[in-house]
Parts: structure tokens; sequence; C-alpha cells
């Protein structure tokens, strides 16, 4: 199970942690900036501790040196060590690193006096330690500022995001009217956006529904209550000859009914998978099911392989048919053709008009109005292009494949 994060947290600690490396990163830069120009501003103090020494000394001032202060001098005149240090003789002028210690040697041309200053190297770190240790407690306060900047940046950026959760979650789930959010980051909008997508769909489909359902209890009423009625005279013994094939008449309208109910709730619900399969073999078999007296057109093809699921296919044939036989007047075709395509057509009278809405059909007519609601639906999950031509005298349906995939690409 994943475990949920926070969005500001997440953000906040991202923050923090560049801004703490990026303080660290110019503290140490700093650091090392400092540590440089410490070193010269030292070496620049022994020379010139060094050159007062030695004006002192050829003056006569007193040189001794008194208290462990870190420094010491060196003074060598006519090859005569007049005061001692604790390292080793130098040889040549100029600065020197020895054992703990920086060391400035210099030598008076003119007397021959030499002069070595020097300084502890532990003095010097202690010097240098203590200028980054105020530099850091110096520009801490800084990186507290930042970072409290930064959280309270963050919080304020994810403000609106946050609202809007909040509002979400504050909705009722049969609220489905559409989500606001007018004060969102551009990086955000998407979401509601699609949401209301989401809610769009959803309405639509809570409206199809509700008027299914409308329409199916309406078309089902008739069928019911003449069965009914009938079943109540059988009953009763009030009956006629008729009233037992009446009765079986209105139970198959009623099964009829059902049975495209089935077909269409099927076909919205995308049941169906997909081929190839042969689009000659699906409709001979067809036309030999349906018991209908129509004319096949197979154009001399041996077979046409289509994407289309066999089940699917043979429900369009099937419900074409059965609409072309149920509002046609007869005179009923079937024709491939390559492509390919497959058109089922039949004579109409004058006037005649598709009517491709759920329960929508002709006055007087005794179908369900379901016929092409249901072929369009899964002409549409299954890739297929209807057209629908009308003429004075013929309606015709024409069904277009799209291309099989090939096996490498499968």
């Amino acid at each position: 199970m994943t475990r949920p994060w926070s969005l500001r947290g997440r953000l906040v600690r991202r923050v923090v942690l560049g801004a703490s490396l990026s303080w660290l990163v110019g503290v140490g830069l700093a650091a090392l900036v400092i540590a440089h120009e410490m070193s010269e501003l030292m070496d620049e103090t022994l020379a010139g501790s060094a050159r007062l020494t030695l004006a002192l000394y050829q003056g006569g001032a007193d040189m001794a040196m008194g208290g462990d202060t870190g420094q010491a001098l060196r003074i060598i005149a006519e090859g005569t060590e007049v005061i001692a240090a604790p390292w080793p003789p130098l040889d040549a002028d100029g600065g020197h690193d020895t054992e703990g210690w920086r060391v400035l040697r210099l030598t008076d041309a003119q007397s021959g006096i030499i002069v070595e200053a020097g300084q502890r190297d532990e003095w010097r770190r202690d010097e240098l330690l203590e200028s980054i240790g105020w530099l850091v407690a110096l520009m801490l306060p800084v990186l507290l500022g930042a970072l409290v900047a930064a959280r309270g940046s963050v919080t304020g950026a994810l403000r609106p995001a946050t609202r809007f959760a909040q509002m979400l979650r504050s909705r009722s789930a049969r609220d489905l009217s559409p989500v606001a959010a007018p004060d969102l980051p551009s990086e955000l909008t998407p979401i509601p956006q699609a949401l209301n997508g989401y809610l769009d769909d959803i309405r639509a489909m809570i409206e199809i529904e509700r008027q299914f359902a409308t329409n199916a209890a309406h078309e089902l009423r008739t069928p019911i209550a003449a069965a009914s009625g009938q079943a109540q005279l059988i009953a009763a013994g009030l009956a006629d000859r008729d009233a037992a094939g009446r009765l079986a008449a209105a139970l198959a309208r009623m099964g009829r009914l059902v049975e495209r109910l089935l077909q269409l709730s099927r076909a919205e619900g995308g049941a169906t998978g997909r081929g190839p399969c042969d689009l000659v073999r699906v409709a001979r078999m067809v036309i030999a099911d349906s018991g209908l007296c129509a004319r096949f057109d197979d154009a001399e093809m041996i077979s046409a392989p289509v994407a289309v699921d066999p089940d699917a296919l043979a429900l369009i044939l099937t419900n074409l048919l059965r609409n072309a036989a149920e509002h046609g007047t007869g005179d009923l075709r079937v024709t491939l053709a390559p492509g390919p395509t497959v058109s089922v057509s039949n004579a109409v009278q004058p006037g005649a008009v598709f009517r491709h809405g759920t329960f929508e059909k002709s006055p007087g007519s005794h179908g369900a109005g379901l016929g092409l609601a249901i072929v369009a639906r899964v002409a549409e999950t299954q890739g297929i292009t209807l057209d629908h031509v009308m003429t004075p005298d013929r309606a015709t349906v024409t069904l277009r494949f799209a291309d099989v995939p090939s096996a490498a690409s499968r």
C-alpha cells in the first residue's frame, strides 16, 4: 500500500535542503577566501615585524620578548645568535614553513644582520578558525531567515491548491455541478478541467440511463398490459379462440424488446472484443440464421478479413436485416465490395427516413426503435464507419472497415 505524502512537506524539505547546501557551499568558499587572505596578511605582518625588529636592533633597543604569544624572533649579528628562536636557523631569505612554525627571514645587506620572525602554526590556525566562526555566527541568522521565508513561500504558493482540495472534500458525492477553481496556478488548471470533463461524461451517462429506463418502461408497458389482459381473460374462461395467439404474440414482442434492450446495453457497455474475422463467412451465416429472403452478392470474394469481433459484426448485420425487413417494402439485398465494405439495402416507400435516436420509430411501426441505435453503438466500439443513404425508393446502410493489422504489427 502506497503511503500518503504531503506536497507541501516535500517542497519545504527540498527547498530547505537546497538553501542549506547553498549556504554551506557559500560559507565554505568564503572560508577558503578568508584563509587565503589571512595567510597573506599574516605573512605581511611577519615581514613588517622583521623590518621593525631590524630597525630597532640597529637603533640599540632591547629586543627581548616575553610570554608565549605564539610569535618569536631570532637575531643573528656577525655570526652570533643574539636572540634564539625555537626553530632551526634558515639558509635563505623569504617565507619558510618549518616544524610548527611559519617563519620569514630578512638579511640587512649593509650590516649583515639576520632577522627571523615566526608565528606558530597553531596560533595562525586558531586565528583563522576564530574568523571563520564569526563568519558562521553572522551568516547563521541569514540561513534561518531564508528557511523561514522559503517555508512561508511554499505554504503561500500551495494555498490555492489546499483550498481546492478542501472544496472537493466538502462536496457531496451527488454534486455533479462543474468545479470552479479560478485562482489555481497554471500548472494545476488541467486538474479541474479534466475533472469537469469527467463530470460532464457522468452527467451525460446518467441522463442516458434515465432516458433509457423511461423509454424502456414505456415500451414494455404495452406488451405487458396486453399479455396480462389476455391471461386474465383466459383465467376467467372468457377468452375466445384467438386469445392464446394474442398472448403468445404479446409475449414474443416483449421478448424481442428485451433482447434488443440487452443488445443495446451490451453495445453501450463496450462488451465486444476485436477480431479479425471473415466478413464473407459472417454475412452468409447471419443471412442464413435470420430466415429472411435476402439476396447476397459476394462480388466473387472468397474471403474478406476485417478487424472486427465476429459476434459484434453478426449483431450489426442482424439488426440491419431486421430493421430493413420491418421498415422496408421488400427487395432486401446484402452486397459486398472491395475495401472491404458491406451494404444492406431495401426498397422503401416515398418519404421514408432513417431514425437514429433510441426508441425513435415511425408512426405505426411495430418495432422498438432500437435497431439503428444498436448498430451505431457497436460500430463505434469496433471502429466501423457507417454511411446512410436514402433515395426516393431505396435505403442503404454501408459498413466500411479499417485495415486488418499485419502480423508484424500485432
